[in-house]
């Protein structure tokens, strides 16, 4: 019992040595991850931007001098396929991570890229653990540390990005080491929602390699996924008539309205409207704020300093052109000219522009007033089996307001019936969205940005044709009477006129109305006949032929059987086409298959008239 009392205070001692020993020794490397900013993002697109990633890390002990910094393999998982740009056919990316905020850090003035990847580059600590040994010198030599590092696709896996072998020397406890993850892309559209609802995209972090490093927070989210289109056609459905030449009339106004205020974004910061739209500036300095209204990530190709073409580098956050937008035109009848407005409507801050080609760089299209109303400033939609594709590029973006860009569409065409010029034939329609339409949701080289199809065809126009309403007041075949109808078709004249042939529908109203009749075609310069006791047995009442060719021209004989004692003819009379909504006044407009001269306020109908 003795013994074991002396050995109590020696036991005290060596606690309280122990327990100051521990308290001595420096806190291990640890990591906090938050989002530098938190984007709304398009939930069309398949190629958006995220957030960067900032990993401000503390504690650790600092690498000795010339001592070799521990390699960590650092890895992002993202929930939905990764789509930075592809740079090198062996994976490599346009995603970056880079250290202690090159170019902007006064300790940290100039960024040096590891050029090795997806091999490391070595790098030695200098005691203290603070960033000024980086340098474009010999990596691994004292002083020449990298500080920006090329991401590559996870094997394996299209939702992650990896960077092998970073260096990262502990700041100890009197400095940080600021870690950030830029350039990360992504399918949003996977994510996303038809809807207005929004929904949050979260960056999930890792690092491992020769020591682990905890990370608090690791998985932050990075974006916020919103619908940010919404396509709107108005001026439309038109109803366009066949016999009536048209020049640059207009058929419907296309609407491309900003539901996201950063939906709509130009090339590049140094890009905009008036010539320059593919003009080019360093988007390095982090700044969300000024670089939200653009399709370009961190950027850093130009002089100074500008990043080698190794691996792809000097493209790294640069894509391929600015928001896009494009009309899909279908079912467009053979014989009709399709033009559509060259820029987006005047607008103060926003502006859009059409462009020759919807897959490649900006070439803006030179307008001309030709078959555009003579309001506007066109470009000719190049058709093929009926369907084309108009494109227009952002050149000016705003992101403190909601634009709308808007397009009219006209049509032009030369009347011909007789060849059925323009067809008649299904209603034209269009598909409006963002561009370019993929169906590409992977990590590749282009194009960026690129979007999911979610358009709905709207009906624009039609083209019908011209037809003869013709009205037989009074047709029996009752109480011994009967009626001979005839109609024929005039077009073949001394007048050149184009000849037409068509069919008519009879339309019966009255005591024991039939079903409606449909003629044989009436060729042009032929006549058509029938009897009601065929067409219409024992019915009395009236009966309108819509006849689909102009100059038709109808009469009827009324007589008992047999014409032995009463008989009398009369010419059908013709309602002006369009016939709905018929006219107050019996004879509105005159002239036949002509403009008409109007003789009423607001009348706008043509037609032949007769009257008896």
């Amino acid at each position: 019992m003795a013994d074991f009392r002396r050995c109590i205070p020696v036991l005290a001692v060596l606690a309280i040595l122990l327990a100051g020993a521990a308290s001595a020794q420096t806190p291990t490397l640890q990591c906090v991850a938050n989002a530098a900013s938190v984007p709304v993002i398009r939930s069309e697109g398949l190629t958006e931007l995220v957030g960067d990633v900032l990993l401000n890390c503390t504690g650790g002990t600092a690498t000795p001098l010339g001592g070799t910094i521990p390699p960590v393999n650092v890895q992002i998982f993202m929930g939905t396929t990764v789509t930075s740009k592809l740079l090198t056919t062996g994976g490599l990316t346009e995603a970056l991570l880079m250290l202690d905020e090159p170019g902007v850090n006064p300790n940290n003035t100039v960024q040096f890229p590891c050029y090795t990847a997806p091999s490391p580059c070595a790098a030695v600590g200098n005691g203290a653990g603070f960033p000024t040994y980086y340098g474009s010198g010999l990596s691994g030599t004292f002083g020449n540390n990298r500080n920006v590092f090329q991401g590559q696709k996870a094997p394996g896996r299209e939702d992650s990005i990896l960077w092998l072998g970073v260096p990262i020397d502990p700041p100890g406890t009197t400095a940080v080491r600021v870690i950030r993850i830029t350039n990360v892309r992504i399918n949003a559209n996977a994510l996303g929602t038809a809807s207005n609802a929004a929904v949050s995209t979260n960056e999930l972090v890792t690092a491992t390699g020769a020591f682990a490093i905890p990370i608090n927070n690791p998985n932050p989210v990075v974006g916020v996924i919103q619908k940010s289109l919404q396509f709107s056609v108005t001026n439309a459905p038109t109803t366009f008539q066949q016999c009536f030449s048209k020049t640059g009339a207009r058929a419907a106004t296309l609407n491309y309205t900003e539901l996201v205020a950063s939906a709509f974004k130009k090339y590049n910061r140094g890009s905009g409207d008036g010539g320059t739209e593919t003009g080019l500036a360093n988007q390095d300095d982090f700044s969300p704020l000024l670089n939200s209204n653009t399709e370009t990530g961190y950027f850093h190709g130009l002089a100074p300093n500008a990043f080698l073409s190794t691996n792809g580098l000097n493209s790294a956050g640069l894509p391929n052109f600015g928001t896009r937008f494009q009309a899909v035109f279908n079912n467009v009848p053979a014989g009709v000219t399709l033009t559509v407005s060259v820029a987006s409507l005047p607008s103060v801050k926003d502006r859009a522009r059409m462009v020759a080609n919807g897959s490649s760089s900006f070439s803006g299209i030179t307008g001309s007033t030709t078959n555009c109303g003579g309001v506007d400033s066109c470009g000719t939609v190049s058709l093929s089996g009926g369907s084309g594709t108009a494109t227009w590029e952002v050149t000016e973006g705003d992101n403190n307001s909601f634009i709308t860009h808007s397009f009219n569409v006209y049509i032009t065409y030369t009347a011909n019936p007789g060849g059925n010029s323009p067809a008649i034939g299904p209603t034209a329609t269009v598909n409006g969205s963002y561009s370019p339409i993929s169906t590409v949701t992977t990590a590749v080289a282009c194009p960026i940005p690129r979007f999911a199809d979610t358009s709905t065809a709207t009906n624009i126009f039609t083209i019908v044709p011209c037809v003869t309403n013709l009205l037989f007041p009074f047709v029996t075949n009752q109480v011994g009477f009967d009626t001979g109808l005839a109609i024929s078709s005039t077009s073949t004249d001394p007048f050149g006129t184009s000849p037409q042939s068509g069919t008519c529908t009879l339309n019966w109203y009255g005591a024991n109305a039939p079903a409606a009749t449909l003629t044989p075609t009436v060729s042009s310069g032929t006549t058509y006949t029938t009897l009601a006791s065929i067409a219409a047995p024992n019915f009395q009442g009236y009966m309108i032929a819509v006849c689909r060719f102009q100059y038709g021209h109808g009469f009827a004989f009324v007589s008992d059987l047999g014409a032995k004692t009463i008989a009398m003819g009369y010419l059908a009379l013709i309602i002006p086409d369009p016939a709905a909504p018929r006219q107050a006044y019996p004879f509105p407009c005159s002239g036949s298959g002509t403009a008409g001269t109007p003789t009423l306020a607001g009348c706008t109908l043509s037609g032949e008239q007769l009257g008896q």
